[in-house]
């Protein structure tokens, strides 16, 4: 029995040894932190109550899930050493999808027309058809390819707080875009509206954005509904 003891022992201490912490902070939708919120990474449970959370893994590849009532995030994340990775609780790409999809419609005539009105369809077909041309190109030379908007929309859901934050105060003319989108609008815009304005920001972004703007005193955010309104002060 000793000698299978001393073996056992010597095996946990080497995991011991290669064990890495990873931890890190959950966020809502709004960049406040989300408590209540399961967490698992490779069979570990641990149910965040105050929006902090950490296990012990190897380093390497591992999957961690976040889910807090219906919503359920996955993430991959590469542990070396102390590993700090944040949770955005922000859903999966479909808004993403849509909202670049929009920039892709197509116009495809359903029904026969009489030989007297064809013209007039054709003619319509043509100025639409150019349209969407011209929409697609604006789409594709602003976002890049679907492909390559979604990494990119991806890699900036990964990032942390911090990396948005210094992100803003190496690019501030992203705060000075979202005032100019609001006066478009004569200064009243729902949130989701900005972020399909801004869609080559991530949806993070687009909230500590919203967040950093309130707190100077440039704008009041509502309530209405599941979103919020941002009002121009």
């Amino acid at each position: 029995m000793r000698k299978l003891i001393i073996p056992i022992a010597m095996l946990l201490c080497v995991q011991l040894a290669l064990a890495a912490p990873l931890h890190g902070t959950i966020y809502n939708t709004d960049l406040n932190i989300a408590g209540d919120v399961l967490v698992e990474v490779d069979g570990q449970k641990y149910l965040s109550k105050d929006g902090q959370y950490t296990f012990d893994v190897t380093e390497g590849m591992h999957t961690i899930t976040a889910t807090k009532g219906l919503l359920t995030v996955v993430e991959d994340v590469s542990v070396k050493g102390d590993t700090v990775f944040d949770i955005f609780l922000l859903g999966d790409f479909s808004e993403e999808d849509e909202l670049w999809h929009d920039t892709d419609e197509e116009y495809f005539p359903k029904e026969e027309e009489p030989v007297s009105e064809r013209k007039w369809a054709y003619w319509v077909a043509g100025i639409v058809f150019l349209f969407t041309l011209f929409r697609i190109y604006r789409a594709r030379k602003k976002y890049g390819p679907l492909k390559v908007f979604r990494k990119r929309v991806k890699a900036e859901s990964m990032k942390s707080v911090e990396e948005h934050k210094k992100d803003l105060e190496q690019e501030p003319g992203h705060i000075e875009k979202a005032l100019e989108i609001m006066r478009k609008h004569d200064g009243r815009i729902s949130q989701k509206q900005l972020r399909k304005e801004m869609l080559y920001l991530s949806e993070a972004k687009v909230s500590l954005i919203v967040t950093e703007l309130e707190h100077i005193g440039k704008v009041e955010k509502v309530k209405k509904g599941r979103g919020n309104v941002i009002l121009l002060k």
